[in-house]
């Protein structure tokens, strides 16, 4: 596995849906758990699919009742330049990630590990994670395996890899 380049512009945070106002306010759908750091970060990576480049932010706030964050950029000062951003998406570096408390860990890191039950027996790799309303789920080529304690018992990002116990039925 290559090193990690936390440097990287590589965790998704939002996607622009649209203008917001007449002085090139964006309204942004956020794709994380933390929609509060868009107040404390002062650029991101804007990925479009013509370009992508670091973007200045010089204001931000939770847009109330709908779910979004209102965001303004550096250079982008009217209604028409904000439309252009619609579809974008906006990323951060490793290094701006919230912190986490011990136990939880972001969707990215676990993507990719090898999933093996107590017994040794491979499962593959988590290739997918479905977010359910009790709980996620972590798919492989073999299972679809519940993110709940009584099955998960380790999950070790410096090997790569998540045990499992199996419960009833899990693997066939």
């Amino acid at each position: 596995m290559p090193p990690r380049n936390d440097n990287c512009y590589d965790v998704l945070i939002g996607v622009v849906v649209g203008a917001h106002s007449r002085t090139g306010e964006v309204r942004v759908v956020p794709e994380t758990d933390f929609p509060e750091r868009f107040a404390g970060l002062p650029t991101v990576f804007v990925k479009r699919p013509d370009e992508g480049k670091v973007m200045v932010l010089t204001g931000s706030r939770l847009h109330q009742g709908k779910g979004q964050v209102i965001l303004k950029f550096a250079g982008i000062g009217d209604r028409e330049a904000a439309s252009q951003l619609r579809g974008a998406e906006l990323y951060i570096t490793r290094q701006q990630l919230m912190p986490l408390a011990d136990g939880q860990y972001y969707q990215f890191e676990l993507l990719g590990l090898e999933v093996v039950t107590t017994t040794g027996e491979a499962l593959g790799p988590v290739t997918e994670i479905k977010r359910t309303g009790a709980n996620d789920v972590y798919v492989t080529e073999r299972a679809l395996i519940p993110a709940i304690d009584s099955v998960v018992k380790e999950i070790d990002l410096d090997r790569q890899r998540i045990i499992i116990e199996p419960m009833e039925g899990l693997i066939e």
